[in-house]
């Protein structure tokens, strides 16, 4: 704090994620503790402060971490903001850490505590020696957890990737039903969900199952029965919804201000050689439009998937070319 490694907002943050997990719904057979939820925008430093929630809790004697986020890369990300708050405790590369770490009579004892840094993919993965047992890497990262006396932060950054999920069907995303049974098997966790865009859609919040919009002590019994009643509503429900739980102290949600910003346009010259570049591109596209137009007609297609691939390309090409050109300028 006293080396400004926190701003003020982000210490506001780990403060009212701290409050809200001391919050515990009696449920049965176990208490379920209440989560929090950080939707700041691009540029604030969601990282940042999820270290810092992390930071908080091995200060209170919680050895054990789980974060979780949309790519293996964005460890080494989770690294530097740990390390640039003073936190040198080891960050796990996933269940692949552990795998490599296990010496044949459990885990070596760096592995049996630290932050644990895992992607969704890995979430609804197996071994194979895993699948000859029925279990999974949920079951492997809920044993190193501790299962239901687990008591540590439980991050979901980017949580959005678990969206698209419905209990009474049971159907949707398969990192859907793992993120909801890695909370139920937890339910001491402190659960902390991430994202800019996490509350943009009524029907895709399953997954928030501790904010308490259902359940125990609410008017609805399951998600389903929320989201029914809810999703109707339309755009001016969502933004009361924000209201309410920032008024409740279970979400935040801040951007970078524009004030002062300063910005410059300029008009780029291309030279003859890009020119002739650009026109020769031209030539290549013509060319593949063409061969596909044979293809589709030489096989008797509709040509759906084809001109979708096509188009796609199309754009994604020209849009490289354009990039590179005003690169050369900078």
């Amino acid at each position: 704090m006293d080396g400004g490694r926190l701003s003020n907002l982000q210490l506001e943050c780990i403060q009212l994620a701290a409050t809200r997990h001391l919050s515990v719904v009696p449920t049965t057979p176990t208490p379920t503790r209440c989560g929090f939820f950080l939707g700041d925008g691009a540029g604030v430093g969601k990282g940042r402060q999820l270290a810092g929630i992390i930071l908080d809790q091995l200060s209170r004697g919680s050895k054990r971490h789980v974060w979780f986020s949309i790519s293996s890369d964005l460890r080494t990300d989770a690294e530097r903001d740990l390390h640039d708050l003073g936190c040198f405790v080891p960050v796990h590369d996933g269940c692949q850490g552990l795998d490599k770490s296990n010496k044949g009579f459990g885990l070596a004892r760096e592995a049996q505590s630290g932050v644990l840094f895992s992607t969704y993919s890995t979430l609804i993965s197996a071994t194979s020696g895993q699948k000859a047992k029925g279990a999974s890497r949920l079951s492997q990262l809920v044993e190193w957890c501790g299962g239901p006396a687990f008591e540590g932060c439980l991050l979901f950054d980017e949580c959005h990737k678990a969206k698209n999920f419905s209990a009474s069907s049971d159907s949707g995303s398969k990192v859907a039903a793992a993120v909801i049974a890695f909370q139920e098997r937890c339910p001491r966790a402190r659960v902390v969900y991430a994202s800019a865009t996490g509350i943009s859609e009524v029907g895709h919040m399953t997954y928030l199952a501790r904010l308490g919009f259902w359940g125990k002590g609410t008017p609805f019994k399951s998600a389903d029965t929320f989201i029914e009643s809810m999703k109707s509503r339309g755009v001016g429900f969502l933004e009361m919804l924000a209201m309410e739980m920032k008024a409740s102290g279970k979400y935040v949600s801040r951007g970078l201000s524009f004030r002062q910003a300063e910005f410059e346009q300029y008009t780029i010259a291309l030279s003859k050689e890009q020119r002739q570049m650009y026109d020769d591109a031209c030539d290549l596209m013509s060319l593949i439009r063409n061969a596909c137009i044979e293809a589709v007609r030489r096989t008797g297609s509709d040509g759906k998937g084809v001109w979708s691939a096509y188009w796609s390309v199309h754009q994604r090409f020209f849009k490289l070319i354009e990039l590179g050109q005003e690169t050369v300028r900078t």
